[in-house]
C-alpha cells in the first residue's frame, strides 16, 4: 500500500547527521536547542511514519487500539515538525530583527487546534478512524495541509517583509526551507501513497545546517573556543538576563609577539591558552575573539577575582611552543553590565574597543576599565556626534596664540578641533580624536581642520593681525596617507593659501619611522610648509632623530615645562641651548603664569603658549580679541 523507498536512507542520512552534530561543542543558544528539537521530532516521526503505516498494512493482525496509538503518535509528531520548523526560522530572523514580543505566542494557536482536533480523532473520527476494514481519513484529514501551510505562509510573509534587514546568505538559506518545505508538501498531496515527505524535511534540515547551524561557525580555527561570531550571536540573546558574569582579557603587545615569533607559533600558542582555560574552567564557555583576546562566560557567582589571578599566574611561566618558551603578560578589562540595560551590539563594540587598548597598554596597567553601560553610551554619543560634524561640515576650529617671548606681541597660533555633541556641550579633543583615529576619520578630521584654517587666512588680513603663521596638527594616522601632499596642494589652491602661512605639527609617535614618512614629508615640504616638533618630551625622541626631520621649531611639552618649576634643574636650558645651536627655534607650551614666562624667555625660548596668554577660543572670539589689538 505505502512505498517505504526513501524512508530507510532518510533516517540514516539523519542519523549521520546528527552524530556528527553532537560530537561537536554548541553554544546554549535558543537556535541551538530548537534545531536539536527539530533533529528529535524529525527521527521521531520518521519512525512513527514507518511504524503506523506497517501497523495499518497488517490491522488484521493488530487491535484497533493499537492501530489508534500508531496513528496519533504519527499525526502529533508530524504537526510538531512543522511547528519546531516554524519556530527555528523565528530564532533565525529574531538574531537579525526584532519581532513582536507575544508573537510566539498566538502564532501557536493554530498549532494547538490542530494538535487537538488530531487528538480527537478516536471520538470524533476528525483526522482518521479505524474499523474492521482498517485505516480511513477522517473529514478533517486536510486540517494537517492547513496547519502546514498556514506556518509556511506566515515564514514567507516574516522573511519576505524583512528582506532588506537580513544578509543575504541568511535571506536565502530561509527562503530555500520554505520552498523545500512547500515541495514536499505539494508532493504528500499529490502522492500520498509515496513516504517522500520525510525526505524532504531531511532536505530542509540540511539547508538549515549548512546555513546556520555547522558548529564550526562558531567556533575559533585557533582551539576549542568559541569565535566572534559565537560571542555576538549568545550576548544578543542573553543581553536581557541576570544569571551570567563576564571575564575577559587580552595578550599585551599582541601584534608585536606575534610578529617577532612568527604566525604559526602564535597560534599554536593560542591553542595552547585556550585549552588551559577549557580545562580549568569547564563551568564557562571560553571565546577567542581576535589579536589575543579572550572573553570567558560563566554562572552569576563565577570568581572573576580569583580567576584572573589564577590565569595571571600561568602566564608568568613560558609557554612552550615548538622548543621555544614564549613570555606573555595578560591586561584583563572589567566589564559591569546592568541589568536588562545592555544592548549587545554596544557592548560587544566596546568590549572589543577595550581589549585593543588594553593589548596596548602600559607596563603596569594590569586592569583596563571599568568598562560600564553608561562608558558605552557616551562612546557612542561621541562617535555620532564625529559623523554628523565631518559628514555637515560642523567641526568648530579653535585657535590658541603663540606669543613672541620678547615683548608678548602676538606671531602665530595653533588651530585645535572641536567637537560638539547633540546638546550643545563641548566634547573633549582626548574623547573624540581617539575615536577618530580607530575608524578611521581622523583623515576627514584633519582636512576639514586645514580647511577652516586656509578659509580663515584667506578671508582676514594676517599682517594686520600680527600672525605670521598657523599651526596645524598632523596626526600618525593622516601622515601614512601616500596621497597627503596632493589632497594638502588642492586644499591651498582652492583657497589661493601659501604654504608658508601654514606649520604643520608632528607629534614624537609619528616619527618613529623616518624611512616610512620620507617620501609624505618632502612632498608636504616641496608645496612650501614648514614643521613644528610638537610635545618634545613626551615621547622617546632624541637630537640625532629629531636631525633627520626638515623641523623649523621644536614645541617643547607642557608637562616638561611644568616640570622644570618644581625641580629647577639644567636639563631644560642645556636642551634649549642645543636645539637653538641647532638652529631650532623653540615654543614653551603651558605657560600658566608671568613668571613662567619670564623664566622660558630668559633660557632661550623664542615662543610661548599657554592659558597665560589665552585658551583656546573660537575663529570669531580670536578675530575680534586681535583686531582690536590690532
Amino acid at each position: 500500500m505505502w512505498n517505504y523507498s526513501f524512508t530507510l536512507p532518510s533516517a540514516m542520512i539523519l542519523l549521520i547527521l546528527v552524530t556528527y552534530y553532537f560530537r561537536r561543542p554548541r553554544l546554549p543558544l535558543r537556535m541551538n536547542r530548537t534545531f536539536l528539537m527539530l533533529l528529535l521530532i524529525d527521527a521521531l516521526t520518521i519512525v512513527t511514519d514507518y511504524a503506523s503505516s506497517r501497523v495499518d498494512e497488517t490491522y488484521m493482525n493488530h487491535s484497533a487500539a493499537l492501530g489508534y496509538a500508531a496513528n496519533l503518535a504519527f499525526f502529533v509528531f508530524f504537526l510538531a515538525r512543522i511547528f519546531c520548523f516554524f519556530l527555528y526560522i523565528l530564532d533565525i530572523l529574531e538574531n537579525h530583527v526584532r519581532l513582536p514580543a507575544r508573537f510566539r505566542g498566538w502564532s501557536s494557536a493554530v498549532f494547538v487546534l490542530s494538535e487537538l482536533v488530531a487528538l480527537s480523532s478516536p471520538v470524533t473520527h476528525a483526522v482518521f478512524f479505524m474499523d474492521e476494514s482498517g485505516y480511513h481519513r477522517g473529514p478533517c484529514y486536510d486540517v494537517l495541509y492547513v496547519c502546514f501551510f498556514f506556518y509556511l505562509a506566515l515564514a514567507l510573509f516574516l522573511i519576505l517583509k524583512n528582506a532588506r534587514k537580513l544578509p543575504n546568505p541568511v535571506r536565502d538559506g530561509l527562503l530555500s526551507v520554505v520552498a523545500i518545505l512547500t515541495l514536499g508538501n505539494i508532493a504528500r498531496i499529490l502522492l500520498p501513497t509515496l513516504l517522500v515527505m520525510n525526505t524532504f524535511c531531511l532536505m530542509a534540515i540540511l539547508v538549515i545546517y549548512l546555513s546556520f547551524q555547522n558548529p564550526d561557525f562558531f567556533l575559533s580555527d585557533r582551539g576549542n573556543a568559541f569565535n566572534t561570531r559565537g560571542f555576538r550571536f549568545l550576548l544578543r540573546e542573553w543581553n536581557q538576563k541576570d544569571s551570567y558574569r563576564l571575564l575577559a582579557f587580552a595578550i599585551r603587545d599582541y601584534s608585536e609577539i606575534r610578529g617577532v615569533y612568527g604566525g604559526l607559533q602564535m597560534d599554536r600558542c593560542i591553542g595552547q591558552i585556550i585549552e588551559f582555560l577549557t580545562e580549568n574552567y569547564p563551568e564557562c564557555l571560553v571565546f577567542y575573539l581576535r589579536n589575543g583576546a579572550f572573553v570567558l562566560i560563566g554562572p552569576k557567582n563565577m570568581d572573576c577575582q580569583t580567576m584572573s589571578e589564577d590565569i595571571s599566574g600561568r602566564f608568568r611561566d613560558a609557554w612552550e611552543v615548538m622548543d621555544t618558551e614564549m613570555l606573555m603578560k595578560p591586561v584583563f578589562v572589567e566589564v559591569a553590565l546592568e541589568k536588562k540595560t545592555a544592548d549587545s551590539e554596544r557592548v560587544i563594540s566596546m568590549l572589543l574597543l577595550a581589549l585593543d587598548s588594553a593589548g596596548r597598554s602600559e607596563p603596569g596597567d594590569d586592569l583596563a576599565g571599568p568598562l560600564s553601560i553608561n562608558a558605552i553610551d557616551r562612546y557612542l554619543v561621541e562617535k555620532r556626534a564625529l559623523e554628523l560634524a565631518l559628514e555637515q561640515d560642523r567641526l568648530e576650529v579653535y585657535f590658541q596664540p603663540l606669543v613672541d617671548s620678547k615683548d608678548g606681541s602676538l606671531v602665530g597660533a595653533e588651530a585645535l578641533a572641536r567637537l560638539r555633541a547633540e546638546d550643545g556641550s563641548l566634547i573633549p579633543p582626548m574623547e573624540f580624536i581617539p575615536i577618530a583615529e580607530k575608524d578611521g576619520s581622523i583623515i576627514a578630521l584633519g582636512e576639514q581642520v586645514i580647511r577652516k584654517t586656509c578659509q580663515f587666512i584667506r578671508d582676514n588680513d594676517m599682517e594686520a593681525l600680527g600672525l605670521k603663521w598657523i599651526n596645524v596638527n598632523l596626526s600618525p594616522h593622516q601622515c601614512m596617507s601616500r596621497d597627503l601632499a596632493d589632497r594638502f596642494g588642492a586644499i591651498l589652491r582652492e583657497y589661493g593659501v601659501p604654504a608658508e602661512l601654514i606649520h604643520l605639527e608632528l607629534t614624537e609617535q609619528s616619527i618613529l619611522d623616518y624611512a616610512m614618512l620620507k617620501n609624505q614629508l618632502i612632498g608636504l615640504q616641496e608645496l612650501g610648509f614648514q614643521f613644528s616638533l610638537d610635545d618634545y618630551g613626551s615621547g622617546y625622541s632624541n637630537l640625532t632623530r629629531v636631525k633627520q626631520y626638515p623641523f623649523k621649531n621644536i614645541k617643547i611639552d607642557m608637562e616638561v615645562v611644568q616640570n622644570y618649576f618644581r625641580d629647577r634643574d639644567p636639563i631644560l636650558p642645556t636642551l634649549v641651548q642645543a636645539f637653538r645651536q641647532m638652529n631650532f627655534s623653540i615654543t614653551a607650551e603651558g605657560i600658566e603664569t608671568k613668571e613662567m614666562a619670564d623664566a622660558m624667555a630668559e633660557i632661550g625660548c623664542d615662543y610661548l603658549q599657554g592659558y597665560y596668554f589665552s585658551k583656546p577660543i573660537p575663529m570669531s572670539a580670536f578675530l575680534m580679541r586681535y583686531s582690536v589689538k590690532s
